[in-house]
């Protein structure tokens, strides 16, 4: 029997695994609750044990949301620390790779079929150059595809949290600086209480779901003005962070609040504010956008990785 590989999404709320046998050859996915007195090696080794190759294990890949520093991650959103080196010796001291979420998801690309993406803003000569992915989900990250010699290298970045510029008007209600994940994110869509606070906007439905959210803006027309500003300001953003990565190869959006956003009819107000940028506004005029639909580019990301 062949080696294989764990690939492992370790996020706030579920851990999803899934074996590799290679690259893009994902099989028996799984999504396990996170328990906070469970660590993610003893998940590791409990989801190995269910096959009866485990001996060719051959090491694990995980990813999660948060940057990487000496071998180790502090979750963003969660009291949870992944020790690269801790998992390799409950491994039996097999090779582990830990990268950022967003850095996985961006070594995916490459791997992801025509099917897995929809293009929101195709381009007749778009630019080649590094590929941008940008999650908006529960948070706001982001990470850069860069072609090398060596192949594909992925940079991850946290724009999530740069901070936010907003007009006078907005900004002299608000007691200290917000971020961009402050106001573009699920952390803030779902709240209605922030929503209020961030975007003046509290909606009329029960769910906290954002999905819904903007379902029920599709069909309120007192929420058009909520869903263009949201566009723009997203698109602003996004349009800035091309600019200052050289990201000229395409922009890539994925998470919840994207693919909710995507449906709700601010394409074009995303649009304006993505290419209105001055003498570069012709630049970026040829820049594609578009969603990821694969459902787990995370995992297909950690199939590509060197153990």
């Amino acid at each position: 029997m062949t080696g294989w590989r764990i690939v492992c999404d370790a996020g706030g709320t579920n851990l999803r695994c899934a074996r590799s046998h290679g690259p893009s050859q994902l099989s028996d996915a799984q999504v396990i609750a996170s328990e906070e007195r469970t660590g993610i090696a003893d998940v590791l080794m409990s989801y190995a044990s269910r096959f009866p190759d485990a001996e060719n294990l051959q090491g694990a890949a995980i990813a999660a949301a948060g940057p990487i520093e000496d071998g180790c991650v502090r979750l963003t959103n969660r009291d949870m620390v992944i020790d690269r080196a801790h998992v390799s010796r409950a491994l039996g001291g097999k090779p582990v790779a830990l990268l950022n979420d967003l850095e996985a998801a961006a070594l995916a690309l490459p791997a992801l079929k025509e099917s897995e993406m929809d293009g929101l803003i195709a381009r007749a000569n778009p630019l080649n150059g590094p590929r941008l992915v940008i999650n908006v989900g529960t948070g706001f990250g982001g990470a850069l595809l860069v072609r090398t010699r060596a192949g594909w290298h992925a940079v991850a970045c946290e724009p999530g949290h740069m901070t936010l510029a907003l007009p006078a008007s907005e900004a002299a209600n608000l007691s200290d600086p917000v971020s961009v994940e402050d106001v573009i994110s699920g952390l803030t869509l779902s709240d209605k209480v922030r929503r209020q606070r961030l975007w003046s906007f509290a909606g009329k439905f029960p769910s906290t779901q954002v999905g819904d959210l903007f379902a029920v803006c599709e069909t309120d027309e007192s929420a058009d003005s909520f869903v263009l500003a949201f566009s723009r300001l997203l698109g602003q953003v996004c349009g800035d962070l091309v600019l200052a990565c050289g990201a000229w190869g395409g922009v890539h959006l994925c998470g919840s609040v994207a693919s909710a956003w995507s449906r709700a009819g601010g394409i074009r107000a995303f649009q304006g504010a993505f290419e209105s940028k001055g003498p570069m506004t012709s630049r970026m005029q040829r820049v594609d956008v578009n969603l990821i639909t694969a459902k787990t580019p995370v995992l297909t990301g950690l199939c590509q990785v060197p153990l």
